[in-house]
């Protein structure tokens, strides 16, 4: 079939043409498929890394073709090949037995033909494969014309799909979520029936779906779907216990939010509280640093529809204190949150709630700007100085003395001398009985 212009027009990196030329010249047509074939044909620009090549060459035929080969995936028919700095995988026209734990099939039979290999793929616009040396396009599921109806479809009868794969139901939504297609009828009609395969999926292929749905441009369409899907409660049973207007809510926000993980997973996550969102964000297995940093965010943020809201503050005292919990950095991500918040409201309620976060803004900076001391770092007395003067060793003591002090100066900034706090020092070491 003469290819599409985005096949014919698009430039491939060197080192697959090598590739496809040594295999071709050893008499093994092999074909560049799935998610390049579908992301050229949306011009999306893809590395060497990004292609995958089938071939009906066997892997050890693969093996002898080229000098430099790694053994990635050789019992199911992969193994990549190294050209100059660059990997590329080849993997060999293969059919697949029964899937016995929601994830790989039981075995695998290597097979000669094209159209044979590509019927075991996901979707239809994955299942279409481009051969640049002859440009030669195959799409024997009409994946393309799926994609010019924006529509995401099952290859051949959905049901066996899902039950073959169990992330692939998450991969439908997350696709959905970045292209913005609609999943055909059939499709997500069997996606219920797919969602004890999809509980066999480990944490963390799932948790990199919903990663990349959440950061997808699309991805309050797709959160919503996974609500109605039946996803919702196998892979955040916590989201799905909510009311569905507080998930609404949620999902509201995160349209608003910027596209960063911290910020989509707060926006997502802030209606179960900050302690609930920080153990689900770490029970997907995602850095620990992401995990803290959307509790930190929402122990910041002011949500009226959460569960636990919080205010922004007001006083100069409460300002620095807050400051001292949040972290500066945290500032500008805090109120993007409150930005997404506000573009949520009724225009009824907006100006007024844009009119209080303005003047918490202005406080919030003219205390920036006036550099108070918000951490035990910045106090003029430091732990070795409080030792000295109480004439002990280290301990805990010493950490709770700096806390002490501290509080007192996010008071009063004043207070941060040496001699202020040197005296406040020895009143609170005398109202605690002078021990340990």
């Amino acid at each position: 079939m003469r290819p599409p212009a985005a096949l014919e027009q698009a430039r491939f990196p060197e080192a697959i043409l090598d590739v496809l030329r040594r295999l071709a010249a050893a008499g093994h047509r092999s074909w560049l498929v799935g998610g390049a074939v579908r992301d050229l044909l949306l011009h999306r620009p893809r590395a060497a890394t990004d292609f995958d090549v089938a071939t009906p060459a066997t892997p050890q035929q693969v093996m002898a073709l080229f000098r430099r080969v790694i053994p990635t995936g050789i019992d199911h028919g992969t193994v990549t090949v190294l050209v100059g700095d660059e990997k590329v995988e080849v993997t060999t026209f293969r059919g697949e037995g029964d899937y016995v734990d929601g994830r790989r099939p039981a075995t695998v039979t290597f097979l000669a033909e094209l159209e044979a290999d590509l019927a075991r793929r996901d979707f239809t616009m994955n299942a279409m494969a481009y051969d640049p040396l002859q440009a030669d396009f195959r799409d024997p599921f009409d994946g393309r014309v799926d994609m010019s109806r924006r529509r995401i479809r099952a290859v051949g009868d959905p049901a066996a799909r899902f039950g073959e794969d169990g992330l692939r139901a998450m991969r439908a939504v997350r696709f959905a979520a970045q292209l913005g297609y609609r999943l055909d009828p059939a499709t997500r009609a069997a996606i219920p029936g797919a969602l004890e395969v999809v509980r066999k999926v480990s944490v963390e292929r799932v948790a990199e779906e919903l990663s990349r749905l959440v950061l997808a441009s699309h991805a309050g369409p797709a959160l919503l779907l996974l609500r109605r899907t039946g996803l919702l409660g196998v892979v955040l049973p916590a989201l799905a216990a909510l009311p569905l207007a507080a998930y609404r809510h949620a999902v509201a926000v995160v349209r608003h939010a910027p596209a960063e993980p911290a910020l989509r997973f707060a926006a997502l996550l802030h209606g179960v509280g900050p302690e609930e969102a920080s153990r689900i964000v770490f029970g997907l297995r995602l850095p620990r640093r992401l995990s803290e940093e959307v509790g930190t965010l929402l122990r910041a943020y002011a949500c009226p529809a959460a569960r636990h809201p919080a205010a922004l503050p007001d006083a100069p005292a409460d300002i620095r204190r807050w400051l001292a919990r949040t972290g500066p950095r945290r500032v500008p991500s805090v109120f993007e949150l409150v930005a997404a918040e506000l573009r949520t409201l009724p225009p009824a309620r907006h100006a007024a709630a844009a009119q209080e976060v303005r003047r918490a803004r202005a406080a919030i900076d003219a205390q920036l700007a006036a550099a108070p001391p918000l951490a035990a770092g910045d106090l003029a007395l430091d732990g070795r100085a409080v030792m000295s003067l109480l004439g002990q060793g280290p301990g805990p003591h010493v950490g709770e003395a700096l806390h002490h002090l501290l509080d007192r100066v996010l008071e009063d900034p004043a207070r941060n001398t040496r001699e202020a706090l040197e005296a406040e020092l020895l009143r609170w070491w005398a109202g605690r009985g002078g021990a340990l």
